[in-house]
């Protein structure tokens, strides 16, 4: 069962009393943030004893704060608790009152080259346990800590798939002005790193995983307070939604969903819902990547979206659909020229033959075809497209691309291709197919 493991530096300050708060709920009046912070949690109440609270410490803050009586004088002598006038309780005392397992990582070094700070990472790296849910204190985290901490996050949340709940600092400047300390809540910051990573995903390769399991996760709770009608959760969600239905049609080759274009109208139109009202407001400029993303898709049904679609799956590295899409998109491009429906498979397999008998030169007494199929071949024949030889050699080169996939290159007559060879093929088919059938020059 996964963990929750709080994660708190301590210093070697004599800290002094402060009454930590949140939301106006007070979380004691202490010497130690953990406390506080351990009480905002709630650990005795919503913690298992198996459940852990993790102290870092170096030699000094160990001597000084971690056991009793630790604070001395310039002199040497022991100074006592200013409240009670007896023995200054160190953080280890303090800590009985709560009920999971206490750890400490000591004698970690101060941190003052490369090596001492990679060993704290490479320590406290190590007491981390697969799918832990942590809980960060970084009050008392100074110089370098606070990086150590971000970095850390997302280093475990790759290679030991943790979550990291909480993120908090207690700001003790602030007495001064209210009276009383603050609780901050650091969490949003790292949930930005989270989008940002997620949204670079899908600009990056089209993957839309990781942004939907986000958007899960952050929408899920609002959602369930709300009972469903926070309108800022509802819009983002459905947008990340429609986003994977756009994503999986191209990913699938769905030829005619991509063509008719409903799933994008869709998402154009959620598009346009949340920037009005977005979840999260640093998510705005991460958003407007992603609709950028978008611009060369018609929301109406039009053929070019075949084009649009191909060329995205190039740029996100999926190379065999989008030889498949250019493919089948030139196809449907003549099938609307000469009206054949564009999902009639048995009437599309014409101009494929007509492709064919235009790159073989094929004598009509040896096409296989019936009388009435010979008719409609003859007129894709006639089509002044078909009098440009670039046309037809891309074509022909498209086909051998998209049998070398469909075979994995295993292919008695002839060599498979490259991978670099096939990527330079399709790259070139899609510049040629645009020129060539809309005028189009694509910048590659």
């Amino acid at each position: 069962m996964a963990r929750k493991v709080f994660i708190s530096f301590l210093g070697g300050t004599n800290y002094r009393y402060c009454d930590y708060q949140k939301n106006d709920k007070s979380y004691g009046n202490v010497r130690f943030v953990q406390e506080a912070t351990l009480n905002y949690l709630d650990v005795n109440n919503n913690w298992e004893e198996t459940d852990v609270a993790m102290i870092l410490l170096t030699k000094v803050a160990k001597d000084s704060n971690w056991v009793d009586n630790g604070q001395k004088d310039k002199l040497g002598n022991t100074i006592c608790d200013e409240q009670t006038q007896s023995t200054l309780e160190g953080l280890e005392s303090r800590l009985q009152q709560f009920k999971i397992d206490k750890q400490i990582v000591d004698e970690l070094p101060e941190g003052n080259n490369e090596s001492e700070i990679w060993e704290v990472f490479e320590r406290v790296f190590d007491k981390i346990n697969e799918g832990d849910h942590l809980y960060f204190d970084i009050t008392h985290g100074f110089r370098y800590l606070p990086m150590l901490v971000m970095v850390l996050c997302n280093y475990s949340k790759f290679l030991k798939k943790i979550t990291v709940e909480s993120i908090t600092y207690g700001n003790f400047e602030v007495a001064r002005k209210l009276g009383h300390g603050l609780i901050v809540d650091l969490l949003p910051l790292t949930k930005l790193q989270d989008w940002t990573y997620a949204a670079g995903q899908y600009l990056d390769s089209g993957s839309v995983e990781k942004l939907a399991i986000l958007c899960n996760d952050e929408t899920k709770l609002v959602l369930r307070e709300s009972l469903g009608k926070d309108e800022g959760a509802r819009n983002l969600k459905n947008f990340v939604s429609k986003l994977s239905s756009v994503v999986e049609e191209r990913r699938a080759c769905r030829g005619i969903d991509i063509i008719q274009s409903k799933s994008l109208k869709g998402l154009k139109d959620a598009a346009d819902i949340l920037e009005e009202s977005t979840f999260i407001k640093p998510f705005n400029p991460i958003f407007e990547k992603i609709k950028k993303s978008l611009v060369s898709f018609d929301e109406n049904e039009n053929i070019r979206n075949g084009l649009s679609a191909a060329v995205w799956c190039y740029d996100n590295g999926l190379y065999q659909q989008s030889a498949t899409i250019l493919q089948e998109f030139v196809v449907s491009f003549f099938c609307l020229r000469h009206q054949i429906e564009i999902a009639d498979e048995e009437k599309r397999e014409l101009v494929n033959k007509a492709f064919n008998i235009r790159a073989n030169n094929t004598d009509e007494k040896n096409w296989i075809a019936k009388d009435e199929q010979k008719t409609k071949i003859r007129e894709i024949l006639g089509d002044d497209y078909f009098a440009n030889e670039k046309l037809i050699a891309y074509f022909q080169n498209l086909t051998e691309v998209r049998n070398d996939f469909n075979h994995s290159g295993m292919r008695s007559k002839r060599a498979p291709m490259k991978p670099a060879n096939i990527k330079e093929n399709i790259k070139k088919c899609i510049c040629g197919f645009a020129v060539l059938l809309f005028n189009i020059k694509i910048e590659k």
